[in-house]
């Protein structure tokens, strides 16, 4: 082989080597860091160094769809995971309740789903509960962190006697205790926590609503991914029409109980 040749060959070893490492670079751009609430099944809740569930699922199909792959991490606890997204450490929450100061270093998906927000007291302390003022003068728990609704945090902050705590255990203890007269807690997670305990017959659940919210994606609006929004809207509308954002939530439900 001649020098000639020897040298075309070497300048085709560069370029592909180039090629390749642009490559690596490019893919390492289209990955998103995500992340969630460590307790809200079965929308998102911690496994391990991983949030999964409904909303991580949705979140990485949907940018699937556009090319892009998604690392939904553990970052912390709730409040957390807000400043992280605040700052731009995380690009996507994959569930959130809409507040003005969220929307103030996110924006918000359409929304994909309804989450139940109830009271839970314990086991024959019920007491009359039809509107939000009925909590007026009782000692409450709450999450830290958490968003029960815009206007249903305006009125816990305005005129409830609320504790705050960072897991459900620490609730569900400040009920049984009878510190607390009620706790403020999603549905489904309430509902996935006293199965796997066997607290059916220690707590039980008041059947009229605290609130009904949406559920959004967001991403942190120093994300690079932030343009990316009416994009993710219309596959999320899709998702709506097709039934799968149903399914999705409807199969992880059926994976906590199995579990």
């Amino acid at each position: 082989m001649d020098k000639k040749n020897i040298g075309f060959i070497a300048v085709l070893i560069v370029i592909a080597f180039v090629s390749f490492q642009y490559l690596v670079a490019d893919k390492e751009i289209q990955r998103l860091i995500a992340s969630g609430h460590t307790d809200w099944a079965p929308i998102m809740y911690q496994e391990g160094n991983k949030i999964v569930g409904a909303g991580p699922e949705i979140v990485t199909r949907v940018f699937g769809e556009i090319g892009i792959k998604v690392n939904s991490n553990y970052v912390g606890p709730w409040d957390v995971v807000q400043e992280k997204a605040e700052s731009g450490e995380i690009d996507v929450v994959v569930a959130a309740y809409k507040t003005t100061e969220r929307e103030a270093y996110m924006d918000y998906s359409i929304p994909y789903t309804i989450d139940p927000v109830v009271i839970m007291v314990k086991k024959g302390k019920v007491f009359p509960y039809e509107k939000w003022d009925d909590l007026i003068g009782k000692k409450g728990v709450v999450m830290i962190g958490d968003s029960y609704g815009q206007t249903f945090d305006d009125i816990i902050a305005e005129k409830l006697t609320v504790t705050e705590v960072r897991t459900p255990r620490e609730a569900f203890a400040l009920l049984e205790n009878e510190e607390a007269d009620y706790f403020v807690y999603a549905l489904y997670s309430a509902e996935d926590y006293i199965f796997k305990n066997n607290l059916s017959d220690k707590v039980e659940i008041a059947s009229l609503y605290a609130s009904a919210e949406y559920f959004y994606l967001t991403i942190s609006k120093k994300s690079s991914f932030i343009d990316l929004l009416p994009k993710i809207n219309s596959i999320l509308k899709k998702y709506e029409e097709e039934g799968i954002i149903k399914e999705i939530i409807e199969d992880n439900k059926k994976a906590l109980l199995e579990r």
